[in-house]
C-alpha cells in the first residue's frame, strides 16, 4: 500500500474537523468507540464551514468528493455541508479508517486529563486502540485519499481532532478547514483556508 511519504506531487485532499459534539460541549472525550451527535452551535458550525468551502472553492464544488468517518458527528456535519454546497448527500463515502481513536476507559474523562495521557504518554487505554495501529490505519487511508485528487475529484474528509494529529495539526477548532499535506491548498490557489 502506498504510504504517506509516498504521496505523488499534487495529490492530497481538503480537511474538516466535525462541528461541536456533546461531548465537546462538556468537554470531555470521546473516541471512535462513542457516537455523541452535534450540539446545535455544532451544526451552525458545519453550514459557517461550508459557505467557507462555497466562496473558496467556486467551480470546483462539482468535483468534490465527500469522505467522512462513520461516527455520527462526522456523518452529520458531512450532510450538512452536502446540503449546504448542493451536493447529493447519498453520494458520501463513509471510510472506517477515518474513525477517531477508540479511547475505551478514558472515553468521558475530562479532556485536559485524557490530552495528557494520550498525546504525552503514548499509553494504550484500557479497551482502547494503541497509538501505532491508530497512527498506521489513519495514514494508510490518507495516501488512498489523497490518490483520488484529479483535475476532476477534489476530495474533502470530513474528521476528528485525533485523525487531524495524525495528520500533522495541533490546533483544530471545530469545523476548522485544513488541507494535506499542507501545499495541497497552494497547488489549489486557495489562499485562506484556516490553519
Amino acid at each position: 500500500m502506498t504510504t504517506a511519504t509516498e504521496r505523488p506531487p499534487g495529490r492530497g485532499f481538503l480537511f474538516v474537523r466535525h462541528g461541536e459534539s456533546t461531548d465537546n460541549a462538556l468537554k470531555i472525550r470521546s473516541g471512535g468507540d462513542v457516537d455523541p451527535p452535534l450540539t446545535t452551535r455544532g451544526a451552525e458550525q458545519a453550514r459557517c464551514v461550508a459557505r467557507q468551502l462555497a466562496e473558496q472553492l467556486e467551480e470546483r464544488i462539482p468535483t468534490l468528493r465527500l469522505i467522512a468517518s462513520p461516527l455520527r458527528r462526522t456523518r452529520e456535519t458531512a450532510r450538512i455541508i452536502a446540503a449546504e454546497l448542493g451536493l447529493d448527500a447519498g453520494r458520501i463515502d463513509f471510510w472506517e479508517g477515518f474513525r477517531e481513536r477508540r479511547l475505551g476507559g478514558w472515553n468521558g474523562l475530562p479532556a485536559d486529563e485524557a490530552s495528557q495521557r494520550l498525546i504525552r504518554s503514548g499509553a494504550t487505554p484500557p479497551g482502547g486502540e494503541a497509538e501505532t495501529v491508530f497512527r498506521q490505519r489513519v495514514l494508510e487511508t490518507a495516501a488512498r485519499a489523497a490518490a483520488l485528487a484529479d483535475a476532476g475529484t477534489l476530495p474533502l474528509v470530513v474528521s476528528s481532532r485525533g485523525v487531524g494529529r495524525i495528520l500533522g495539526w495541533t490546533e483544530m477548532p471545530n469545523a476548522g478547514v485544513f488541507s494535506w499535506p499542507e501545499s495541497f491548498s497552494q497547488a489549489l490557489r486557495i489562499s485562506s483556508m484556516k490553519r
